[in-house]
This record gives C-alpha cells, sequence and structure tokens, in this order.
C-alpha cells in the first residue's frame, strides 16, 4: 500500500483537502459537505490504487470537479496549486452542454489518454465512485448513456492504466445495468421516544 512518506507531500495534500473543503459546492441535491465526500473518496482510492508515493494524484483527485460545481477559476487553481495541477483538472473537467455528443466524448478521453497516468487514474476513480450511486438517477436514459460512456471510454482506459482494477469495474456495470433505478426510502423519523 502507497503512503505518503514525506512531510511535504502530506503537507501539500492537507492544504488541497483544506482548500477544496472549504468551497461552496454547487451540485443539485447536495449540500457542501456531502458533495465532498465524493471527491474525498476518489482521492483516497486514487492514491490506494495507483500505489502513489507523491501528493500530485491525491491533490488532482479532490480537485478534480471544483471547474464544474464551484466558483473557482483557473487562475486560483494555477496559482494555489500551479499549472501542472490547474492544466490536468481543465483537462478533467466536462463540458456539461455537450456531455453526450459522441465526437466530444471521443476528443475528451483522447486527451486523457495522451496526458500523465494521474489524470486518467482520477477519471477512472472518479467513474468507479460514481456507478456506487447510478441507480439513484431515476433517469433510464441517462443511466444507459453513462453506462455505454463507461463500456466505451473508461473500461479500455481502465484496462491500459491500472488492468488490476479491470474486472472488478466490468463486474460493477454489469450489477448496475441489471439493478436499475433503486427508489429512495421515505425519510424516517429517528427521534428517540422518551
Amino acid at each position: 500500500m502507497a503512503a505518503l512518506h514525506d512531510d511535504a507531500e502530506r503537507s501539500r495534500l492537507a492544504h488541497a483537502f483544506r482548500f477544496a473543503k472549504g468551497l461552496k459546492y454547487h451540485h443539485v441535491g447536495l449540500t457542501s459537505d456531502i458533495y465532498f465526500s465524493h471527491p474525498l473518496r476518489v482521492a483516497a482510492l486514487a492514491i490506494l490504487i495507483s500505489g502513489a508515493r507523491d501528493a500530485g494524484t491525491g491533490v488532482l483527485a479532490v480537485l478534480h470537479n471544483v471547474l464544474e460545481v464551484s466558483d473557482v477559476s483557473v487562475d486560483i487553481l494555477s496559482e494555489t496549486f500551479g499549472s501542472d495541477i490547474s492544466n490536468q483538472i481543465e483537462t478533467l473537467t466536462v463540458d456539461r452542454d455537450v456531455q453526450w455528443d459522441k465526437t466530444y466524448k471521443e476528443g475528451y478521453y483522447g486527451g486523457l489518454v495522451a496526458g500523465p497516468l494521474s489524470v486518467r487514474v482520477v477519471k477512472i476513480v472518479d467513474k468507479l465512485d460514481n456507478l456506487f450511486v447510478l441507480g439513484l438517477n431515476p433517469d433510464a436514459s441517462v443511466r444507459e448513456k453513462y453506462l455505454a460512456e463507461i463500456e466505451d471510454f473508461v473500461l479500455p482506459m481502465t484496462e491500459a492504466s491500472l488492468p488490476s482494477l479491470t474486472a472488478y469495474m466490468r463486474n460493477l456495470v454489469q450489477d448496475c445495468h441489471s439493478t436499475g433505478f433503486i427508489e429512495r426510502p421515505a425519510a424516517t423519523n429517528l427521534k428517540e421516544e422518551t
């Protein structure tokens, strides 16, 4: 298992964590605190799965969606974390206006494949994490497009970049296909009776 043994690397990752934790995220249906659990899981898994020995993958992972779901700019990212990280975050950022366009997706994933391994690792782990909640999306069309994207682009990238994760990802995609929509139970009052 990888560990960040260097104090400077641990400090660098902690700085990114504090920065990301302090942001106000704009994600439909989720508070900033609830949303933040996603990049935090992606960072932890990306470091663990990739065997990263420096903080770069973790920093990238904890910040991977900030351009999409916060008011942070590329300039702020560059000033705070350097141009390497800000460029990689730009590469990871999806243009939601054309996110389902096949030509756009081919170019987007081509950019990921041409980039550093850390970008691919973060995207793969991002998709992995999202698969666990995909069944909560009631829109069957969106679920199917999402799974098709993973089958067409993410699984081949996983096979090339993180081959030990490929079988698990394939099985998870199949589970998502067979599970479909999972209706959320109505909220219950857990207040203790006195």
